[in-house]
């Protein structure tokens, strides 16, 4: 599975990461955002918002992380087994969109700083849920700007399909087409040491190939990786299905594009934002 590909290195990471965050975790934020001021100088200096929320009815707390205000909020989606928080903070993308907006980060379920996964197959329909909840329980309304990452592409493109009159606009960073028919054998089993989110892989391929929820007439903007997991980029096209503002770009470097081409995704990243209207 190609958005697997660097997937033992990352667990690595999400295994030295798990419980080690500066995450507040007190009653304050089990309902409450931690609410701070942010200097225009340095608008990353102190996230506006930074805790453990509780989800669902078990309660699990994901670990969300602000910088910034206003309206669209970005909300940034790291690739598969990566948690989001230490992969997007302090980087150049944030510290510029926070001097526009408000932008977000999170660990999925079983990453980073965030409760392990509920132990049965998970789904696009879970993540959807978790980071619908996630954003509501921390009072961080809507619309949102998704920009997600390879796996997490599929996140946010369903995410749209699942929750239509909170998304604004959609940023795909490098996401393959989904597979119909990958091997099992390709991806970590939903049970696996290797996937501590849980998720149904093969499933979550075969939707995406053959039953992906339609999107709201909204912008999106496909960022390929000339280096990236697609050998041609046109088959990155089919995220622009049913969008009112269909783009696609492509950047040089490789399938962490971010990484690559900072000021690239940003530049995309805020051409979004104006075609939704920020303030």
């Amino acid at each position: 599975m190609r958005r697997l590909g660097w997937f033992t290195a990352l667990l690595i990471l999400a295994g030295t990461l798990a419980g080690c965050g500066s995450g507040s975790d007190g009653p304050g934020a089990d309902a409450t955002p931690s609410e701070t001021s942010t200097s225009a100088s340095d608008t990353t200096a102190t996230p506006s918002i930074d805790g453990r929320f509780a989800v669902g009815t078990d309660e699990r707390k994901l670990a969300l992380r602000c910088w910034g205000e206003g309206s669209p909020t970005v909300v940034l989606d790291a690739g598969t087994g990566t948690p989001g928080i230490s992969e997007f903070e302090g980087s150049s993308i944030v510290r510029e969109l926070a001097t526009r907006t408000r932008v977000c980060s999170y660990d999925r379920a079983g990453l980073g700083m965030s409760d392990a996964a509920p132990v049965r197959k998970r789904v696009l329909d879970d993540a959807a849920d978790d980071l619908h909840m996630l954003l509501e329980a921390a009072e961080v309304s809507g619309p949102y700007v998704l920009v997600g990452s390879s796996g997490g592409g599929f996140n946010v493109y369903h995410h749209a399909g699942r929750y239509p009159d909170e998304v604004a606009g959609l940023v795909m960073l490098d996401v393959p087409a989904g597979q119909a028919n990958i091997p099992a054998a390709d991806v970590p089993a939903w049970d696996s040491p290797e996937n501590p989110e849980h998720m149904d892989y093969v499933s979550i391929e075969r939707q995406m190939a053959l039953n992906r929820l339609p999107i709201p007439s909204i912008p999106v903007t496909v960022i390929t990786a000339s280096a990236g997991q697609s050998a041609d980029p046109s088959e990155q096209r089919v995220w622009l299905k049913g969008s009112s503002e269909p783009v696609q770009v492509v950047l040089d470097g490789g399938h962490a594009i971010y990484d690559y081409d900072p000021s690239g995704v940003l530049a995309e990243i805020v051409k979004v934002l104006e075609r939704v209207g920020a303030n």
